[in-house]
């Protein structure tokens, strides 16, 4: 059995095709849907609630962590557990994201901050698996004993980074995060990726940055962990961080000029 997290906000047309792909996949699932619509606590802790409702419950190695925006082939979660049996360094993996036909929108993470740079292209140049710097959020697998180990994911990070950090988090306690190739899954992408999704929302998203930086960029570990090649000099780091302080300057002003 492989208990499922689905994080649930309004779209339910999103919602009904996600979970038609899961039940039409070869192994045993148990859902648990936490429904955002009406009392919005957020990607990060949505997710959390529903980890910690299967935490004690026994019988199951990994699990399932799927936005409603993803649809799984038939094979994914099968191709998942399989990869992850035969790997017991891997503590988190990810199918990979299509986003049309025969293109990967998302096989593996780059630059983390601050917006979240990814692998992208043609599928085929994404056949093989591959141990990558971070996985997106949009569908993990998890195992159990490295829950277990490194807890939670962190709530501080409400609705953004927190998939980036889990995966840094994981592999600074020495687990491996991997893109399981054989396992796809079209990705419809939700509101993470809409430019403009109001003022309260857009403030979260640039706060869980100034913590993201806060708490990785401010250190050595990160140069070691972050993706080749990333600029994580403290010049570069202070410029995004100013960036996001008047970003978040302007928020706020355009905030007032509305209330007024």
């Amino acid at each position: 059995m492989i208990p499922v997290v689905i994080p649930f906000y309004k779209n339910r047309k999103q919602l009904d095709k996600c979970l038609v792909h899961l039940r039409g996949q070869q192994t045993v699932i148990d859902i648990f849907i936490r429904d955002n619509t009406n009392d919005n606590i957020l990607f990060t802790a949505a997710v959390n609630e529903g980890i910690r409702k299967f935490l004690d419950v026994p019988g199951w190695e990994y699990i399932l962590t799927i936005n409603q925006d993803m649809y799984l082939n038939p094979d994914a979660l099968k191709e998942m557990i399989k990869f992850m049996d035969s790997h017991p360094e891997c503590g988190i993996g990810m199918p990979l994201q299509l986003g049309g036909e025969n293109y990967s929108s998302f096989a593996g993470g780059m630059d983390a901050f601050p917006k979240g740079v990814c692998l992208h292209g043609r599928a085929e140049l994404y056949w093989v698996d591959k141990e990558i710097t971070w996985a997106s959020g949009g569908c993990l697998i998890l195992r159990k004993k490295m829950i277990q180990e490194i807890g939670l994911l962190d709530e501080n990070l409400r609705f953004v980074g927190s998939d980036s950090d889990y995966c840094f988090t994981a592999r600074a306690r020495g687990w491996q995060v991997w893109r399981i190739s054989k396992a796809k899954g079209f990705h419809d992408h939700g509101m993470a990726n809409t430019p403009d999704c109001g003022h309260e929302l857009n403030m979260v998203k640039v706060n869980d940055m100034l913590y993201f930086a806060r708490k990785w960029l401010t250190g050595g570990i990160y140069r070691e962990l972050a993706y080749p090649g990333e600029d994580n000099s403290i010049e570069r780091v202070n410029k995004e961080i100013v960036d996001l302080l008047l970003i978040k300057e302007r928020i706020e002003t355009e905030r007032k000029v509305d209330v007024e």
